[in-house]
């Protein structure tokens, strides 16, 4: 018999490769449990990535290199690169100490934020150094004849100076500090002079085996400064020196001292990618939380009166011939029974409520403390005595 249209005994034929029976429902049951946890993981992947494209990589700390704003120096960097210099950032001396070496050089933009022993580890690198620097910085442990000082111009100042970088650079547009020479220093060349004591805005010192650069006043390189007049030429050239320029930002927080000592750091687009994914996780946790409804009274199914219970508890008592548990809560029942009839506090110690009970009652002190604080009773007989004058005792005070 030809078996083409015919349909199985069993039931419908399914296609080939379509879905077996159920699982179209059961997929479909899950988008409906997760598309949520789903549709906020998507998000927020999303915009995490869209602030890392978005965002890049800028900051608004004074001279760094991924500054645009008017105080950073990202134009003199970008300058730079474009020049064959690789420009490498770092922010903590462990960095510096990783990329710095003889052949390269070493921007420091704040001096002041060194300590005497990370002045120290940068002269150890063995790299050149330009040190953008401020009225009256204090050069101690860097090894250089060079004294910062107060004096400036505000006017355009010429070189006048055998230094190539500044001869080229021809003059500046002005300068806020100075610096000068150290008395019999050798080797020193002070440039474009704001005083007739030999002060300058700009000076260079080799000892043969590194140069350092010294610029008075670091605004030349921001900005907002740098092409005007001839900024621009003096700061590429004193920085391009090397094909490797390193351009140390310190800070106050940095306290380490070399590769070892320090831990490494996220670049900030991940660090900022993994606080949105943890955000991403606190909102699915809340999400997909269970919520508590309200309370819901449930019907017991045998009521026991109170009577019963008690009775129940003094048989296991019996039973277990716990009588120092069954006269503790006989005390401490009568014990707070009459506290709050004779107006005792219930943080009140023993000696406040003996006194109390005894004065409304008339009997000793001694024998009222016996009964609600003496020892144990050994026997069912000795219970049954403390129960009955701690009735008795009960039933005077509420009398009273």
């Amino acid at each position: 018999m030809n078996a083409v249209g015919t349909r199985s005994a069993t039931g419908p034929t399914v296609p080939p490769g379509a879905p077996a029976d159920g699982e179209t429902p059961r997929r479909r049951s899950w988008w409906r449990r997760h598309r949520a946890a789903v549709v906020v993981t998507a998000v927020f992947l999303g915009l995490a990535l869209l602030a890392v494209v978005l965002g890049g990589r800028t900051s608004e700390r004074p001279l760094a290199p991924d500054n645009p704003e008017p105080g950073g120096a990202r134009a003199a960097a970008e300058i730079l690169r474009g020049q064959g210099v690789r420009v490498h950032e770092a922010s903590t001396l462990a960095q510096v100490g990783g990329l710095a070496g003889p052949g390269t050089t070493v921007l420091v933009t704040d001096v002041r934020l060194l300590s005497p022993e990370q002045r120290s580890e940068l002269v150890g690198t063995g790299a050149d150094l330009v040190l953008a620097g401020s009225p009256f910085t204090d050069l101690a442990g860097l090894g250089v004849p060079l004294v910062p000082g107060g004096a400036g111009s505000p006017d355009p100042v010429l070189a006048r100076c055998d230094d190539p970088d500044a001869r080229a650079a021809s003059r500046i547009s002005s300068s806020s500090g100075s610096v000068t020479a150290e008395a019999g220093a050798a080797g020193v060349v002070v440039c474009f002079p704001v005083d007739a004591d030999g002060a300058g805005a700009y000076a260079v010192w080799s000892d043969g085996g590194r140069t350092v650069r010294y610029l008075a006043d670091p605004q030349l390189m921001t900005n907002r400064l740098l092409a005007e007049h001839g900024n621009a030429a003096l700061v590429l050239r004193m920085l391009g020196h090397h094909e490797d320029l390193v351009w140390y930002v310190p800070s106050l927080l940095d306290t380490s001292g070399s590769v070892e000592d320090t831990v490494p750091t996220l670049p900030a687009g991940a660090t900022m990618t993994l606080w949105t994914l943890l955000a991403a996780a606190v909102v699915l946790a809340v999400g997909q939380a269970r919520g508590l409804g309200r309370v819901v009274t449930e019907i017991m199914p045998v009521v026991v009166r109170s009577a019963e219970t008690t009775r129940g508890r003094g048989r296991l008592y019996r039973r277990s011939g716990a009588h120092d548990h069954a006269a503790a809560a006989l005390r401490a029942g009568a014990a707070s029974r009459m506290a709050r009839a004779l107006g005792v506090p219930r943080s009140a110690d023993a000696a406040t409520l003996t006194d109390a009970v005894a004065r409304a009652t008339g009997w000793e002190p001694r024998e009222v403390s016996d009964l609600l604080y003496g020892p144990p009773p050994a026997d069912d007989g000795a219970l049954l005595a403390l129960s009955t004058m701690l009735d008795a005792l009960e039933s005077e005070v509420h009398r009273s």
